[in-house]
């Protein structure tokens, strides 16, 4: 991995640095090493131990490119967010949501203007590689892996962990910041299983069967996208397609893992992933550089640090703040309340001064500056807070008691608290002055770019090899030019066999996934024709006025959700009958109460009314029993 991610990654990684969307995604059969390839077996990365230099993969490597980049930034910060979900049996799952959360089957929404996106699922800031791997460890702890007989830790479900760069560094030419913003997509693919070689059954060959539709909904997103004639993408044909959807044809740049099995049991599925690789580097991507978007969490966050300044700024001047207004999130403002007393901001104002001056001295010993500079700017410095002394000796001998004051103390602490937690959620420039890390990523840079130069012209002579064989021959004689030719013949005719022979591979491998296909739908019939037995059987228990009687009245009064895959049904009227409590007493009716007569006197054992009425009856009579009661039995 790690010369794979030197070789390839690199560069890919360095691009959503600059506001570009990339996506690595690994595909194979089962048990060929694809979770190996993107998580690895361990997140050690320290240089002290090199045995774990191989066992490290694809996603904990970009989390060290990543923010080893943000770190020697200068004059730019950074937000970054992170995600992780995973599709299992075609439901969404968030792997990080917190206790409470919503988790299972989230929605995946188009919204104009952002994409694809899934509803509901949590994003979570983070300031280093540290939080990162923990993110990352929660969620493979959350993951569904089952065990098959081809690999005792199965992947059975596909996961992207998604990270989000939204940067703002200074323009010259404005007074805001421009603002870009990069996604990440690192996609973790179940592989493609044969139920004859994993011997999946139950719930492991239900997964199974749901992989295996969405890897071919895949390739066939694939294929039209090669296709120039194919008007219509299936993308809403699965919901890894969908998610991927920018990834294939879109506005991201991709690069797909291809990794294969050294057996040669597994010969067929080697050649089927190799031609799924052939055809997906034929995909024409249109990446741009996302600059300026219009949902950033970084424009969400200025917006509210301007609206919480002009809160600060509307109590009459009464609160003191050092504000740099060309650049609204640079948050270094001092924000302190008139409530404070006077010595409390005092020594505010000189432990600031002090800590200035240390820093000052610091940064230009590190430098080497010359010692008159220094000197000129500690005294720029001790102005520049000998004046604010001055401005709050002043305030204080105008300012009223501060008694009236005191219920909006409470609400600017508030506001304070809130643009220093807005603060801490942006990093960059931490090592700003560390030279070596900035040679180091100089170095792996321009390694990488010389490793894609020669791969790309290795690329181009290979194309260009034959047609430049035919054009430059020359011959001496009639002799040398008849070996030439020859030599050409036999060279195409080993082409054709060869092309002849991969047109059998494809055929023979067509006919397995075809027979894999009929016993799919074999399975499907027999659990349809199961159910329909259920529903015969419980069609007697059910009303006849009801909708749930007719299955074809049925299936036209329900709809399909094409975003949750999961039929609505119509609620039955006999569930909205509301029944009275099972407590309740009849009260019996007052003697001037008006007989019922009609309908009304009848009695029924069904309906709770007429019981009701049957009871009322009983106790009218009950005074005339009791009166000849004793008289009955003395004649008995």
């Amino acid at each position: 991995t790690e010369n794979i991610y030197s070789d390839i990654c690199y560069s890919l990684v360095e691009s959503v640095l600059e506001g570009y969307n990339a996506t690595i995604f690994a595909y194979g059969q089962t048990g060929c090493g694809k979770s190996h390839t993107m998580q690895g077996t361990t997140y050690n990365l320290s240089a002290a131990d090199p045995n774990n230099a191989n066992n490290i993969g694809i996603i904990p490597r970009s989390f060290e490119h990543v923010f080893e980049a943000i770190a020697v930034a200068s004059d730019v910060r950074y937000l970054v967010l992170v995600s992780y979900l995973e599709i299992y049996n075609e439901t969404i799952r968030d792997l990080l949501a917190t206790a409470g959360g919503n988790t299972n089957n989230l929605a995946v929404k188009e919204v104009p203007g952002e994409g694809v996106t899934v509803q509901g699922l949590s994003m979570h800031t983070v300031h280093g590689m540290k939080e990162c791997v923990e993110l990352l460890e929660m969620g493979a702890k959350n993951r569904m892996v089952g065990a098959t007989l081809m690999n005792i830790e199965s992947s059975r479900s596909h996961s992207i962990f998604t990270i989000s760069l939204e940067q703002m560094s200074s323009d010259v030419g404005q007074s805001r910041g421009v603002i870009k913003r990069g996604k990440l997509n690192l996609v973790d693919l179940a592989g493609s299983e044969r139920q004859s070689k994993t011997g999946a059954t139950g719930d492991r060959l239900k997964e199974a069967t749901k992989i295996n539709l969405s890897l071919s909904a895949l390739g066939n997103v694939i294929s039209a996208l090669v296709d120039g004639k194919t008007k219509h993408v299936p993308y809403r044909d699965s919901k890894l397609t969908r998610l991927l959807q920018d990834s294939l044809g879109g506005n991201t740049k991709t690069l797909m893992v291809a990794c294969i099995s050294p057996a040669d049991s597994n010969y067929d599925e080697t050649l089927s992933t190799l031609r799924y690789a052939s055809r997906a580097k034929n995909i024409a991507n249109k990446p741009k550089v996302n600059e300026d978007p219009k949902d950033t969490m970084l424009r969400e966050y200025q917006q509210e640090i301007l609206r919480l300044k002009q809160l600060l700024t509307s109590d009459g001047g009464k609160l003191t703040a050092v504000v740099d207004a060309a650049d609204p999130l640079d948050l270094t403002a001092i924000v302190r309340d008139s409530a404070v007393s006077f010595e409390a901001e005092k020594q505010v104002l000189k432990g600031q001064y002090e800590s200035e001056v240390l820093n000052l001295r610091k940064e230009y010993e590190q430098q080497k500056i010359a010692k008159q500079e220094l000197v000129k700017d500690i005294e720029k410095i001790k102005s520049y807070y000998e004046g604010q002394m001055q401005q709050l000796i002043a305030k204080k001998s105008v300012d009223k008691p501060v008694e009236r004051v005191a219920p909006t103390v409470m609400d600017k602490q508030e506001i304070y608290e809130r643009i220093k937690e807005i603060k801490n959620g942006l990093i960059g420039g931490e090592r700003a002055n560390d030279i070596q890390l900035k040679e180091k990523r100089y170095r792996n840079k321009l390694a990488s770019e010389k490793r894609l130069n020669a791969l790309a012209t290795a690329i181009s002579r290979v194309e260009q090899s034959e047609d430049r064989d035919l054009l430059q021959g020359h011959y001496t004689d009639i002799q040398q030019e008849l070996k030439a030719r020859y030599e050409q013949i036999r060279q195409q005719r080993k082409r054709i066999k060869s092309l002849e022979r991969e047109i059998s591979d494809i055929q023979g491998e067509f006919q397995t996934d075809r027979a894999d296909y009929l016993a799919t739908i074999r399975q499907l019939e027999k659990k349809v024709l199961f159910f329909e037995a259920v529903y015969q059987k419980a069609m007697p228990v059910l009303r006849k006025d009801g909708r749930y009687w007719n299955l074809e009245v049925l299936e036209m009064d329900s709809e399909w959700n094409d975003d949750l895959k999961k039929w609505k049904l119509p609620d039955d009227s006999v569930l909205r009958v509301r029944l009275p409590p099972a407590d309740s007493q009849p009260v019996p009716p007052s003697p001037s109460s008006p007989p019922k007569t009609g309908r009304d006197s009848q009695t029924s054992v069904t309906a709770p009314g007429r019981l009701e009425r049957s009871s009322t009856m009983i106790l009218t009579k009950l005074p005339d029993f009791g009166s000849t009661g004793n008289h009955h039995r003395k004649e008995f």
